[in-house]
């Protein structure tokens, strides 16, 4: 490098700190891209866990044996996951159905409701449940303030999730305190 002028070497130095870091970008598009696939399967099992934790009037199914119907709407990756968790599952003596959501569908009939954040249309999603049998999740540290039951948080690295029992109230469901008691956080007047 003793040829090389000073601006040619600081260029150079650059240049190759560059190589460097674009050689390391891949590596870290696939850890992110585990981290957020480890993400969606914490997810799917929470929605499926949730699930056993929750009591819905009985005129929420239409027969004792009618399944439990999880919708999930914004993330097809979830939905497979959650889909592969719960197959040949129960919760209960009932069977556990996942549906995918896409804007402008109905959610009559789902017992509980997945909004990824960021999908098209989630606000009014998250309004269509509110009063129905319905336990609303959504993700992200605003989503109670969205109208959400329900939602997803990361916490030091792990995902957790918090409960607004005044929503729950409002769609007729009743959360165990055993759930409770291991939320992030609860709010809201109404203690069950």
């Amino acid at each position: 490098m003793a040829f090389l002028s000073a601006m040619h070497r600081s260029w150079l130095c650059r240049l190759l700190a560059c190589t460097s870091l674009l050689a390391a970008l891949p590596a870290l598009a696939i850890a992110q891209d585990q981290e957020i696939d480890a993400q969606q399967r914490i997810e799917a099992a929470y929605l499926y866990k949730f699930g056993g934790y929750v009591t819905w009037p009985d005129q929420a199914f239409a027969s004792p044996n009618s399944p439990i119907v999880i919708g999930v709407a914004g993330s097809d990756p979830l939905a497979a996951n959650l889909g592969a968790l719960v197959e040949g599952r129960s919760i209960g003596n009932r069977p556990v159905v996942v549906k995918r959501v896409r804007p402008g569908d109905t959610i009559s009939g789902l017992h509980i409701l997945f909004v990824a954040a960021g999908t098209p249309g989630s606000q009014s999603l998250l309004d269509a449940a509110r009063g129905r049998w319905t336990l609303a999740v959504t993700e992200g540290p605003d989503g109670l303030g969205r109208g959400a039951d329900m939602t997803f948080v990361v916490v030091d690295d792990r995902v957790r999730f918090d409960v607004d029992l005044d929503m729950v109230q409002q769609s007729s469901l009743k959360l165990s305190s055993l759930l409770l008691s291991v939320a992030h956080s609860v709010s809201g007047a109404s203690r069950q």
